[in-house]
């Protein structure tokens, strides 16, 4: 189905706000890409997410760096190389965060979160490395998020609506497993 990139970036700017209201991120963290034919758009480093417009994205390509890009472009190229998702964005809530410092692993107890995850695999490695896109990519090309020690999650979908609900599912479901255990209940 084609859609125009006027429509795509309004879709974008409309999800970086929602993540901002849903509090999926704070100042100029995180970042959104997506995917028309053969090209890539991401947010430039440092974006404001909850403040986005045309003018905010750089198209980026496979084998290349992007000195105004995300910091984060070649997970999310790693991502689209691995598999059929056309939107990547990457945020930090703060019960995945929490979680994924503490957990190596986290099994959501809600209906959502096993549903959509069943376990959610905490990643590490050095930040930046192509090791790490390597293992991310691999993570959300099974399960379409990933969770990364002390960073947040990065969640891919058919389109950024989709991604976006499974970054708000994942959070959700973080959040539960969090007050369960402040309750000593897990």
């Amino acid at each position: 189905m084609f859609r125009s990139f006027e429509i795509m970036f309004e879709d974008a700017i409309k999800i970086g706000k929602l993540l901002a209201a849903s509090r999926l991120i704070d100042g100029a963290s995180g970042n959104i890409s997506f995917k028309m034919a053969d090209s890539i758009y991401i947010t430039r480093s440092g974006e404001n997410l909850d403040d986005l417009s045309d003018l905010s994205f750089v198209k980026i390509k496979p084998g290349e760096f992007v000195k105004e890009a995300s910091v984060d472009q070649m997970i999310h190229l790693k991502i689209y190389e691995k598999t059929s998702y056309n939107a990547v964005l990457h945020c930090h809530g703060v019960f995945n965060v929490v979680l994924g410092s503490i957990m190596d692993r986290i099994l959501p107890v809600d209906l959502e979160g096993k549903l959509y995850f069943g376990e959610m695999e905490v990643v590490e490695g050095q930040f930046g490395s192509s090791e790490l896109a390597e293992k991310i990519s691999e993570i959300v090309k099974r399960k379409g998020i990933a969770i990364v020690r002390n960073h947040g999650i990065y969640a891919a979908g058919m389109n950024l609506r989709d991604a976006y609900n499974k970054a708000s599912y994942a959070e959700h479901s973080c959040e539960i497993v969090y007050r369960l255990k402040l309750l000593n209940k897990l």
